[in-house]
């Protein structure tokens, strides 16, 4: 055919095929979000408007849309729950275990170990068997304790006695456990303060078996990890007069459990 003819059909051929794009575009709403949108669109960031993306080793990249359901956390409220439900679980239980109670020592049972009894002075050894309860979960130790001892409301001996974690033997209380502990306490009588009395207890024989009333305060001081804590009781303890003897040196001197010669 002639140039001329070849000419037209290329012209005709080409404006057919710029047509053809024309209305693909206008179908895909030019290139826009979705088909047949005409919403403003910008051009895509990750490849730049080229259409190809590049991968990577070991790397790959999914278009998901924004509500896409495996976008949304699964069972996120139940996780919630038992994670806060745990939480309270394990500090209710250190609660428990770790808050302070309280730690008591009370007198039980006083006794005359030895004595030595006049009418004008009189020396008397007396036990006292202390019962420390500890109500805590955790170990607890004594620090320290004083003793005092009153008779007819006049002091006539005490017991004081330190502990110390460097040196010494520490009372150790266990957890949630009673320790008694015994303690002797020297007790020195003067007409004054009752020996007197006493004497006519225990010595005279239509009076044995007299019961002596003893005021007994007892002062603690027990340590637990850094804390002090500090504990007071008194108690009436009563008890019974020994079965003395007479001085073979001395007809008004009564002894229990005491060496003559000393």
């Amino acid at each position: 055919p002639p140039p001329s003819f070849k000419l037209s059909y290329y012209n005709e051929y080409k404006s057919y095929l710029s047509n053809d794009t024309m209305n693909f575009k206008s179908k895909m709403g030019g290139g826009g979000s979705g088909y047949g949108s005409t919403e403003p669109t910008e051009q895509c960031r990750t490849c730049k408007g080229t259409g190809k993306i590049t991968r990577k080793d070991k790397e790959g990249i999914a278009v998901i849309a924004y509500g896409d359901e495996r976008l949304a956390p699964s069972k996120t409220a139940i996780y919630i729950a038992v994670g806060v439900l745990v939480f309270l679980a394990v500090t209710l239980t250190l609660v428990v275990l770790f808050y302070p109670r309280t730690v008591s020592a009370n007198s039980k049972k006083l006794v005359i170990t030895k004595a030595r009894i006049t009418q004008t002075e009189s020396s008397i050894m007396l036990q006292d068997s202390v019962n420390m309860v500890n109500k805590n979960y955790f170990s607890t130790s004594l620090h320290q304790i004083n003793i005092s001892v009153t008779f007819q409301l006049k002091e006539i001996g005490t017991n004081q006695t330190s502990y110390n974690s460097s040196g010494g033997v520490e009372i150790s209380i266990p957890a949630r456990h009673t320790h008694p502990v015994n303690f002797s306490i020297a007790a020195n009588l003067s007409k004054d303060t009752g020996s007197e009395d006493i004497w006519a207890y225990c010595c005279n024989r239509t009076s044995f078996g007299f019961n002596l009333p003893f005021q007994v305060q007892v002062n603690t001081e027990f340590k637990y990890f850094s804390n002090t804590f500090e504990y007071s009781d008194q108690a009436l303890q009563t008890t019974n007069c020994p079965n003395v003897t007479k001085s073979k040196s001395d007809n008004k001197t009564c002894l229990y459990n005491w060496d003559e010669d000393v």
